[in-house]
């Protein structure tokens, strides 16, 4: 089962243009009756440790399971199949869930 707020390694494959390459940590962010669906589909943000945008939201190491502080990319929005993902690696706190989801607010104009 996959919940929303869980962070996983995603295999984002190859890049184009200016999209978050290959192996990653990512957000689930999509409905947990979607993420265990038929469609075998999931949404999820990538997380990085570079920029500092207002689509960006903060993920301090402490408490995350993450190495370090890192950022949730709000603006790098991507559908992925669920066999893309691999080792959960955390699960975001209640905090961190609800300043994800205003940013897609912002970023989507929501």
């Amino acid at each position: 089962m996959i919940w929303r707020g869980e962070v996983y390694y995603v295999d984002l494959g190859q890049p184009v243009g200016h999209e978050p390459p290959f192996r990653r940590l990512a957000a689930v962010v999509l409905v947990d009756i979607v993420n265990n669906g038929p469609g075998g589909l999931v949404v999820v943000v990538p997380i990085t440790v570079g920029y500092r945008l207002r689509s960006h939201v903060e993920v301090e190491s402490e408490g995350s399971g993450l190495d370090q502080a890192s950022y949730a990319r709000c603006d790098q929005l991507r559908m992925v199949s669920v066999e893309r993902l691999s080792s959960r690696q955390t699960v975001l706190n209640p905090e961190q869930i609800q300043a994800i989801d205003q940013a897609l607010r912002f970023i989507l104009n929501l």
